[in-house]
């Protein structure tokens, strides 16, 4: 069985135990009230002079203001018109642990030809509408395809 790249678990531990906004568990389309949260705020186990607490370091289960990576990655990405624009292939997450930008694939056909480009975290928009959960932008395809190509660091 192959190693997972230790880039991969380091963002989806990251992710998991940061604080996002809040969403329904089943789903990250429907808001909840708002809910206290077991997670201490990102960087607060590494910089506390003592021990963590018992308890702080474990998540037992996915909190209800907390979503996996998983229901980001691969999903498609709509525009104004709702015609797909590109679908998501990664998340930024920055040295706190905060979810920073998307990482959209756009243009292309059959994953060739397309390029990746880097939107704001705010500017994805998750929506339930039509019994249909989509993530919406305000762009439109040919505003993404003309945006400037993401580069990785090496």
């Amino acid at each position: 069985m192959p190693a997972t790249p230790w880039p991969a678990v380091v963002l989806e531990l990251t992710f998991l135990g940061m604080a996002v906004p809040v969403f329904a568990q089943t789903s990250p389309f429907k808001l909840q009230p708002q809910q206290g949260s077991a997670a201490p705020p990102p960087g607060t186990l590494r910089e506390s002079s003592g021990p963590p607490p018992p308890g702080a370091l474990y998540i037992p289960e996915q909190p209800g203001n907390a979503l996996l990576i998983t229901e980001y990655l691969g999903r498609p990405v709509y525009g104004p018109d709702k015609q797909k624009v590109g679908t998501i292939s990664n998340l930024l997450v920055d040295v706190t642990g905060r979810v920073t930008g998307i990482v959209l694939e756009v243009g292309g056909f059959l994953g060739l030809g397309g390029k990746e480009v880097a939107i704001s975290f705010e500017a994805l928009y998750p929506v339930h509408e039509d019994d249909q959960d989509l993530f919406l932008v305000e762009m439109n395809k040919a505003q993404l395809t003309a945006a400037p190509t993401f580069k990785r660091a090496k």
